[in-house]
C-alpha cells in the first residue's frame, strides 16, 4: 500500500494544533426519544469475526514479516513502534508506575465526544474528551515495518477522559466507541474492514484489544497498534492519519485528523532523555574511530523487587604494556530505581589473584576485587552509550589509570528484539 509522505511543516503543525486545542466535555443525560441507535453488541459481534477470520491465516512467517524458522523468536512485524518505548514508563501521579502514560503531552488533538451510555431500559449518553497524542521513540534510523523511511518514530496514544464528577461511576458509564482509521489508500468504511484499528491498554502485545462496547469506568489511556493479520489493514502512525469514533447514533460519528509525526514539537519531559536503563540496552560496544582494540559488554538486570535493577559491565582494554586488561563495572548493593535515565559514580573494579580455568586444582589461589575507580553511564539512544571514567589516586603499578569521556556505537542487534 502506499506509504504518505513524511514531509512535515513545522508551521502547519502548530496551526493544527491551535485549530485542535484540548476540548473540554461538559454534558450527561437522556438522548432524545426516537433516535436511532444501531446496536453496538451487532458491531462488536462483527469486528470479532472479521478479525477471528483474519487472524486464523496468519502464519509465523506472515506474522513475523521475514523467513523465520518456526522455532525462532522473531519481533512482531505488525509492530507500531520500537518495543523499548514503553519498556520503562516513568511514575505516574501517586508515583506509581503504570503502562501508559495518564497525561497527554506534546501536541494535542482533543475533540468532545458524546458516548453511549444504558441508564436502566432508557438510553443516556455522556460527553468525553478523546485526545490523541504521541510520545517519542529512540530512532536509530533503520528501516522497519512501522518506520519505512527510517525517519523519527513516535508512539501514538489515545486519552478517553470522563468529566471529574463521573470518574469511577460503575453504575452509569459510557461505552467504548467503534474506532476506525483512514490513511492513504484505506478508506473508512471499506469493504474489507482494513478500517479496523487495535486499541489497547497494554502496550507491547500482539492480540490486546478493547472491544466496542466495552465500558470505560475510569479515564483511561490506549495506545493505537495493528492487527496481526495479513487480511487486516497496516497503519503508519508516524504518518498523517484520520481517526474516527461512533457512538452508534445517527450523526453521531466525530473525526479528528492527524499530521506527519514531528518530534521537535513533542514537549515530553526532560527525564525522558536519555534513555531510560533497562534490558533492552543489554549489548556489545565499540569504538568505530579506534576499530575493535577495544570493547565493552553491558547487561541490565531485574532485581524482582519490581523496583530496582541492577547495572554490570565489562570493558575489555589493555595496561601500560598494551596487555589485554579488563575492568568491570557494577552498581552497588540495591542496584538503581527503575526509570533512571543515567547512573553516576559506580564503582570500577579489576581483578587479582586468580587463574586460568581455575587452574592449579582446588584450593585455586584467591582472587581479590581491587577498585579501580568509578563510572558515569548513560544512553543517547538504543545505538550509543555514553560513560565517563576516572581512576582513583594512587592506582597500583602497571594498572591503565587516566579519565576521560567516551561515546561509542552497539555492535549489533539481538534475534531483531533490540531497541530501534
Amino acid at each position: 500500500m502506499p506509504v504518505p509522505s513524511n514531509s512535515v511543516l513545522a508551521g502547519a503543525v502548530l496551526l493544527a494544533s491551535a485549530l485542535v486545542s484540548p476540548a473540554f466535555a461538559a454534558d450527561r443525560g437522556a438522548i432524545a426519544v426516537g433516535t436511532p441507535h444501531a446496536d453496538l453488541g451487532a458491531v462488536r459481534a462483527q469486528r470479532a469475526g472479521v478479525v477471528a477470520a483474519a487472524r486464523a491465516t496468519a502464519t509465523s512467517a506472515t506474522v513475523s514479516k521475514a523467513a523465520v524458522t518456526p522455532s525462532e523468536l522473531a519481533a512482531s512485524g505488525y509492530r507500531a513502534y520500537p518495543a523499548s518505548c514503553f519498556s520503562d514508563t516513568l511514575p505516574n501521579p501517586a508515583n506509581t508506575i503504570q503502562p501508559l502514560p495518564v497525561a497527554p503531552s506534546g501536541v494535542l488533538y482533543s475533540r468532545t465526544v458524546t458516548l453511549y451510555e444504558k441508564n436502566g431500559t432508557q438510553d443516556s449518553a455522556e460527553d468525553v474528551t478523546i485526545t490523541i497524542f504521541r510520545v517519542a521513540c529512540s530512532s536509530s534510523g533503520d528501516t522497519l515495518s512501522y518506520n519505512p523511511d527510517g525517519g523519527y518514530v513516535g508512539a501514538t496514544l489515545m486519552r478517553i477522559q470522563r468529566q471529574a464528577q463521573y470518574e469511577g461511576d460503575s453504575k452509569l458509564y459510557p461505552q467504548f466507541p467503534d474506532i476506525r482509521v483512514a490513511q492513504g489508500s484505506i478508506a473508512f468504511d471499506n469493504a474489507n474492514f482494513t478500517d479496523y484499528v487495535r486499541v489497547a491498554t497494554e502496550p507491547n502485545t500482539v492480540l490486546a484489544d478493547t472491544t466496542v462496547g466495552a465500558p470505560v469506568i475510569n479515564s483511561t489511556t490506549y495506545v493505537l497498534e495493528n492487527y496481526a493479520s495479513p487480511g487486516l489493514g497496516f497503519f503508519y502512525f508516524n504518518h498523517a492519519f484520520t481517526i474516527r469514533f461512533d457512538n452508534g447514533y445517527q450523526g453521531g460519528r466525530v473525526t479528528i485528523s492527524v499530521p506527519d509525526y514531528a518530534p521537535t514539537q513533542q514537549a515530553y519531559p526532560a527525564a525522558y532523555k536519555p534513555m531510560a536503563i533497562n534490558g533492552y540496552l543489554t549489548g556489545a560496544w565499540y569504538d568505530p574511530a579506534a576499530g575493535s582494540r577495544e570493547g565493552l559488554v553491558t547487561q541490565v538486570f531485574d532485581n524482582g523487587d519490581g523496583a530496582t535493577r541492577t547495572f554490570f559491565a565489562t570493558w575489555y582494554t589493555y595496561d601500560p604494556l598494551g596487555l589485554p586488561f579488563w575492568l568491570t563495572v557494577q552498581t552497588p548493593s540495591g542496584g538503581f530505581p527503575i526509570g533512571a535515565t543515567q547512573l553516576t559514580n559506580v564503582p570500577v573494579y579489576y581483578a587479582t589473584g586468580g587463574s586460568f580455568a581455575a587452574l592449579p586444582p582446588p584450593p585455586s589461589p584467591a582472587v581479590n576485587a581491587n577498585v579501580w575507580g568509578t563510572m558515569n553511564v548513560s544512553f543517547s539512544d538504543c545505538r550509543h552509550i555514553k560513560f565517563d571514567f576516572a581512576s582513583a589516586a594512587g592506582t597500583a603499578q602497571g594498572v591503565p589509570a587516566g579519565s576521560g569521556t567516551r561515546n561509542w556505537t552497539r555492535l549489533g542487534t539481538i534475534n531483531s528484539l533490540a531497541c530501534q
